[in-house]
Formats: structure tokens, C-alpha cells, sequence
């Protein structure tokens, strides 16, 4: 795999700035880093320190309204802050091109259900806590150090050999944002983070008008509670809610790729991607009992997908007439209990391209090719399956770098410092991709990951709506060592 051989300060004639995004008091809008965490870096960028960070969608309001979050709701038909989450991303995919269909009417074709409608609302970002009901806590997290920041900045990878053998060893330079490097040692600091966001997704028919709204965005209608495209019959609503999240060590690296024959490849757009999800750094002695104080504990380390409303509002979707959020019931939903999520999408030497085909578009991880070059900085040697190959020698097995990526470690360790002020933290090389969620243990010989079978071993739960609501455990999941050797996505009829 590539070395990465620099350290994570920038020195002092590097590019650097820190932007501190603290929402609460503009004071510390930008805080510069110190010339003593900028002086062992090689290279330059710009480092992204943001400090008390919180955000909400909300709907849009007269300038002098406070949000929700900070007001009294008194005199407002509002009963939840939450009901004002109504900001709103919309994604509209065209649908297919069934013109090519010869003998379907267009009377036939008019009435299908070929297009999608999506309202991603409130989105939300803050201080984790342990309500997996509340999307937003409404109080502002530190994402990083001076010491060890969000980075964007620029870097070459030496050595590197791509596709095909006709391809010289040869470096390539890269654009990366980078999250703050996750530590070898433990830390609940890092856990910090509360994801949150609610949507609406519709099955539309391929004649549904298309008019929107320029000043919401929202399609045109003329019934808001009943629109003749937009039907609650063709509509999934639900809930997102995840507490305890960190995203350090995630990485997303852009490069151009070298030549090959597949011309969806050919020196176009490569990427090389870690991206880290974790919650828990020891998870192995949750267990799971149908009480109020385990669900606090479990749920302040958690992710949950909830669609049971206990109101569900007046319009088939707010952003047609500017009305409140639901309410979703408290209880109701799928709960996934310290997930550890750390997913390899295409590296240096198996890039991860992103091309076109005709109109269509393509998203693909490359295949590894037979060249063992390329396939031996990819590939883990496992000495519990692989041992017996006496064929090969100490050295032949040490030449196979692949390793797997979990929420201990990550590839090759990096130390920064020296003495005493050394920091030591997990690498960003690893080559396969592992999923953990809930009671699980590591092996740190072997770096292989164990969901645990006692009967109380917990992770995966469902829970009913309502007061009393009764719940089904099933236990922990892991999957690990998970590598993508070829995996391709192609968009078709448009």
C-alpha cells in the first residue's frame, strides 16, 4: 500500500487557516491554529476546525424569528421544536425514456408510476445525547483539534500501478478532504456527533407535472392536502436518528486514473475512499434488557430508522404549503445499536472511477486485475485459511499488504510526535471494508471482529409504537473482512 509519511500540523509556511464554524457566538467565527501545531507538517492545505457546530433545516421565516429551538412556542399551533423542521433538500430523478417501447400507448405509459419524488427534511447536525427520538439537541459539538483538523489539501502517492501491466509504477497526485485521523487509544471525545433528518419519497406517474415553485422549490399544486401527483398511497415517510456518531479517519481522495483498455476508465475521474461510521470503541459488553434505563443507555449509542407518526400533519407533504413536520412516536422503528460502519470504496491502486456511458451514468469500483503488483497490495494474507500453502515463504506472505478496516484499527499506524508528545493514530490504508453492530469483540491479534451469543447479546432490535411498546432483540451482526473485487452501477434509459 501507499506509505503515508506526513504528519497531520501544518509548518509554518504552509497554506493554513482554521474556519470555526460556531453558530452560537460569531466571536470565534475564525480562530486561527497556533504556530506550534502548524510546525511538523509537510505539504499545503487548508485545515477546517469547527468548533461548537450545529445546524438545522428549518422552513424559511421573517429574518427577526429565532428558530424553533430558541423561542417559547406559546401562541403558536406548534406543540414540538421539531414541527419546524421543514428546510428541504428535493431530488427529482427523471425517470425512464420509455419512447424506445414500441406498441405501449401513451395513454398506458402516462399512468405509470415511473418517477420519484424525494423531500429530505431537516436535516439536522449537533452534541450527541441520548434521544433517539430528537433529531436536533441543540447544542454545538467540537469536530477535531489544532493538532489533528479537517484537512483539504493536496498529495502524491509514489509507486502506484493501475489496471493493466503495460502501466508503469508512477506517482500520482491527488486532491483528499480528510476528517481528523482516528487514535490508536480510545477516546469518547471522538463520539460526539448527532445526525438527524426526516423524509418523504413519492411514487409519481410519468404524466405528473413538473411546474415548481420558485420560491420554495416545492412542486405546483392546488390542493396541498390531496394533490392529485403527490398521493399519501404512494408515499413512504420515515425518520433518521443517529447519536454518538464520529466520522474520523474517513477520507475521500480524487486523482486521475492511468490508461486502460475499458474506455469508462481510461485516465477520467479515480477516487479513493474510507468512510468511517463509528460509535462505540468497545461495544463487547453491551447486553439488552426491556427496561427504561438500558434503552437510555443503548440509545445514546445508536442509529434509528422510525415511520409510525402520532400527527402526521396536514398536507401530503409541507414543503406544499408551508405546514408543520409530524411528530413521530417515541418508540416505534428499527434500532441498530453501536454500529461500527468503516466502508473501503475503491483505493490507489482499485480506483473507484465515476464515467458516462452514452447519457448514462457510471459508478463503479474496478476490477483487480492479475497482476501481482497490483492484486498483492490489495489482498490479506489470512494465516487461519491460508497456512496451509507451504509454497509460500515468510517473505512471499509479508508481500500481501491488504488489510481490513474496523473501528480499532485502519491500515498501516501513524506516529506524530516524538517522546512523550507522541501521538499515535490508526492508519487510512486498509483495503477491506467490515460492518459491526452491536455486542461484538475484536481479536487484536488477528484483527478479526466476533458477534457474541449469549442469549442477552444485543444490536439489532425492532420496537412497536406507542406506551408499553413491546420489543423483539436479535441479537449482534458482524461482517467483516468484506473485499469489493469488482462492483459496477450504471443508470439505463436516459
Amino acid at each position: 500500500m501507499t506509505g503515508l509519511k506526513k504528519a497531520y500540523t501544518f509548518r509554518q509556511n504552509c497554506v493554513a487557516a482554521a474556519v470555526s464554524l460556531l453558530l452560537a457566538q460569531s466571536a470565534y467565527a475564525l480562530q486561527d491554529l497556533s504556530d506550534a501545531a502548524l510546525s511538523e507538517t509537510t505539504g499545503e492545505g487548508v485545515a477546517l476546525l469547527p468548533e461548537g457546530f450545529k445546524m438545522v433545516f428549518q422552513g424559511a421565516n421573517d429574518a427577526s424569528t429565532a428558530s424553533s429551538y430558541n423561542r417559547n412556542l406559546t401562541g403558536t399551533d406548534a406543540v414540538k421544536a421539531e414541527q419546524y423542521d421543514t428546510g428541504f433538500i428535493r431530488i427529482i430523478p427523471v425517470g425512464e425514456n420509455y419512447s424506445k417501447y414500441a406498441g405501449i400507448t401513451s395513454a398506458v405509459l402516462g399512468a405509470k408510476r415511473t418517477k420519484a419524488d424525494i423531500f429530505i427534511y431537516g436535516l439536522a447536525l449537533s452534541k450527541t445525547d441520548s434521544d433517539l427520538n430528537k433529531r436536533f439537541s441543540n447544542a454545538g459539538f467540537n469536530w477535531g483539534t489544532e493538532a489533528n483538523p479537517w484537512l483539504f489539501r493536496a498529495g502524491t502517492a509514489t509507486g502506484i500501478r493501475q489496471f493493466q501491466s503495460s502501466n508503469a509504477s508512477a506517482d500520482i497526485s491527488y486532491l483528499t478532504l480528510e476528517a481528523p485521523l482516528a487514535t490508536v487509544a480510545a477516546s469518547e471525545d471522538d463520539n460526539n456527533i448527532k445526525l438527524g433528518f426526516w423524509l418523504d419519497a413519492f411514487s409519481r406517474t410519468l404524466n405528473s407535472s413538473n411546474k415548481v415553485d420558485p420560491i420554495t422549490g416545492a412542486p405546483v399544486t392546488a390542493n396541498a392536502a390531496a394533490d392529485a401527483d403527490l398521493l399519501k398511497e404512494q408515499r413512504i415517510r420515515l425518520q433518521f436518528v443517529a447519536n454518538g456518531l464520529s466520522l474520523n479517519g474517513s477520507q475521500v481522495r480524487l486523482f486521475q486514473t492511468q490508461a486502460s483498455t475499458v474506455a469508462q476508465q481510461n485516465q477520467t475521474l479515480g477516487m479513493a475512499s474510507i468512510i468511517r461510521l463509528n460509535t462505540n470503541d468497545d461495544p463487547s459488553a453491551l447486553v439488552y434488557a426491556n427496561t427504561d434505563v438500558n434503552k437510555t443507555l443503548l440509545n445514546a449509542k445508536g442509529l434509528r430508522i422510525s415511520t409510525a407518526a402520532s400527527d402526521d400533519g396536514t398536507a401530503v407533504t409541507p414543503a406544499l404549503d408551508r405546514s408543520f413536520a409530524p411528530v413521530f412516536d417515541s418508540n416505534e422503528g428499527l434500532y441498530l445499536y453501536s454500529p461500527n460502519i468503516n466502508l473501503v470504496l475503491g483505493n490507489m491502486y482499485q480506483p473507484f472511477v465515476v464515467g458516462s456511458e452514452g447519457n448514462n451514468i457510471i459508478l463503479e469500483v474496478t476490477r483487480i486485475p492479475d497482476i501481482p503488483e497490483i492484486y498483492k497490495k490489495i489482498y490479506t494474507y489470512y494465516a487461519s485459511t491460508d497456512s496451509s500453502n507451504t509454497a509460500l515463504t515468510a517473505a512471499q506472505k509479508a508481500e500481501y499488504k491488504g488489510s481490513t478496516c474496523n473501528v480499532s484499527a485502519c491500515g498501516d499506524v501513524l506516529t506524530v510526535g516524538t517522546g512523550t508528545s507522541a501521538v499515535t493514530y490508526q492508519g487510512n490504508n486498509a483495503t477491506h471494508s467490515s460492518i459491526a453492530i452491536g455486542s461484538v469483540t475484536l481479536d487484536k491479534a488477528t484483527n478479526l471482529l466476533k458477534a457474541n451469543d449469549a442469549a442477552a447479546s444485543t444490536g439489532v432490535v425492532f420496537r412497536s409504537a406507542g406506551t408499553g411498546s413491546t420489543a423483539v432483540n436479535l441479537g449482534s451482526a458482524v461482517i467483516d473482512g468484506v473485499l469489493i473485487q469488482h462492483l459496477k452501477f450504471k443508470t439505463t434509459g436516459l
